[in-house]
């Protein structure tokens, strides 16, 4: 299991719910187009389990955006219903990964700043936690953790790679 698999299970579970909103695995929501619904893994921490494994449980923070120019009252009744989805959708998931627990939902907050509310945006950030188990990796299998490969783009929006190079962090 991996943090990757996590996010891209979870966004994958809110468009299949419905959620039609512009969905990506990034942090924070400066600039994005509204709504729209932010994920990244922001906290983690580990216990001990048995000699060999531990349990990781991460923080999964999704950060909903929503603009309406109108009024405040309006912007937040536009956000709520889009937060309350979320927690319905997600709300003791385990999203057909082995061994990950059910999402818990930690609570949320408003983080809409200053310059997001002369704009007309409002913004929440919802927490959930999971976790799983996780072992220690054989040398064999940790020597393709220290490489790495680097995709180039340099046709804005065109989605293909211009050119690509592999970095081998070992040597």
């Amino acid at each position: 299991m991996t943090i990757a698999e996590i996010e891209d299970a979870v966004l994958d579970r809110l468009e299949t719910a419905g959620l039609n909103l512009r969905l990506e695995v990034k942090k924070g929501l400066a600039g994005i187009p509204k709504p729209t619904v932010h994920l990244s893994v922001d906290a983690g921490r580990f216990e001990k389990v048995s000699q060999s494994t531990y349990r990781e449980t991460i923080v999964l923070s999704l950060y909903v955006g929503f603009r309406n120019v109108k009024s405040e009252k309006d912007r937040r009744r536009g956000v709520y219903p889009i937060v309350e989805g979320i927690v319905g959708i997600l709300i003791l998931q385990t999203l057909d990964l082995g061994g990950v627990t059910p999402f818990i939902p930690k609570g949320f907050r408003n983080v809409t700043d200053s310059e997001m509310d002369q704009a007309g945006e409002v913004a929440y950030l919802l927490e959930f936690e999971t976790s799983y188990p996780v072992s220690r990796t054989e040398t064999e299998s940790s020597a393709d953790l220290l490489t790495t490969g680097l995709n180039y783009f340099l046709k804005p929006g065109d989605n293909v790679a211009d050119a690509s190079d592999v970095v081998d962090l070992g040597s």
